[in-house]
C-alpha cells in the first residue's frame, strides 16, 4: 500500500516553508524548495514519533502491534 500526502510550499520571511496538509505539525523551512523538502523528512519523522508516544500514554489493553513502513516521497 502506498500513502500519498500533499506538501504545500509557501514563502515565509524570506524562506520557503514546507508543510504536509494531512499531517499537522510537520513543517520545515529552507532557503529554497529543495532544502525545505529535504528538511521536511525529519519533521515528518518527529511528528509521527510524537503521535506514537502520545498513543502509548493512553491506558488501554494492547491486543497486538505491528510495524509498517512507507516511502514519504
Amino acid at each position: 500500500m502506498e500513502i500519498k500526502m500533499t506538501i504545500i510550499y509557501e514563502k515565509a520571511d524570506g524562506l520557503i516553508q514546507a508543510s504536509v496538509a494531512e499531517l499537522p505539525g510537520a513543517i520545515s523551512l529552507g532557503a529554497d524548495v529543495e532544502e525545505a523538502r529535504r528538511n521536511l523528512d525529519e519533521a515528518i519523522e518527529m511528528v509521527l514519533e510524537g503521535n506514537r508516544l502520545l498513543a502509548e500514554d493512553v491506558a488501554r489493553e494492547k491486543i497486538s502491534s505491528e510495524e509498517i513502513s512507507f516511502r514519504a516521497a
